[in-house]
Parts: structure tokens; C-alpha cells; sequence
């Protein structure tokens, strides 16, 4: 099954939630893509959220990076992020097909 996971609520416990949910999949052969929005920025900059520590294993578990909304902010935050963490980001696609995805999943 391929998914799309969009995290864009920016609370801790809906973004942990929704990647726990990824990782998951993607252990069991699911083809999974995260796609967080802006309103989750904030919880990427702390290196103490348990968001930050999950999506620098996304290799770990054989996911692409995931991709980032192509706008000014996204620049920014890839720039203040440890290398290792800004490596697992990525801007959207210019054209994404959503009858791509099997299912698209929003937290």
C-alpha cells in the first residue's frame, strides 16, 4: 500500500502519532511518504521531541525524506537543522499526483 501522511497540526502528541503511524507502516513493506507542513517546524527545532528524533531515522526504516512545503520557511528551517536531521527533509514535488497514494492520511 502506498500512503501519504501529512503532519500539520503542531502539537507534539498529533505529529508523534502520525509519524509512529509511518514508521510502522514502513516496517511492514508499506511504501509510506511524510509530508510535514509548516505548523510542525517548531517541534523540528527541539531536539528533545520525539518528532526530531523519528524523522532522523527515516533511513532506518527504508522512507525517503520527507518533503517539505516549497515555500521561504522551509529554506529556513532546512538551514538551522543539525545536518544529519536537514538530510531527511526534502521540498514537495512541483507536480504530485494524489491518485498516487492508496490513501492520504492528515494528523
Amino acid at each position: 500500500m502506498k500512503l501519504l501522511i501529512q503532519l500539520n497540526t503542531p502539537t507534539e502528541m498529533a505529529s508523534y502519532e502520525g509519524c509512529a503511524l509511518a514508521l510502522t507502516l514502513a516496517t511492514f513493506g508499506h511504501e509510506v511518504q511524510l509530508y510535514l507542513d509548516a505548523p510542525v517546524f517548531g517541534l523540528l527545532m527541539q531536539p528533545e521531541t520525539r518528532l526530531h528524533g523519528m524523522i532522523q531515522s527515516l533511513d532506518l526504516y527504508d522512507m525517503p525524506a520527507a518533503w517539505l512545503p516549497n515555500d521561504v520557511f522551509s529554506g529556513w528551517v532546512t538551514g538551522m537543522l543539525p545536518t544529519d536531521l536537514a538530510s531527511q527533509l526534502t521540498l514537495i514535488p512541483e507536480v504530485v499526483n494524489s491518485q498516487d497514494f492508496e490513501q492520504i492520511l492528515r494528523f
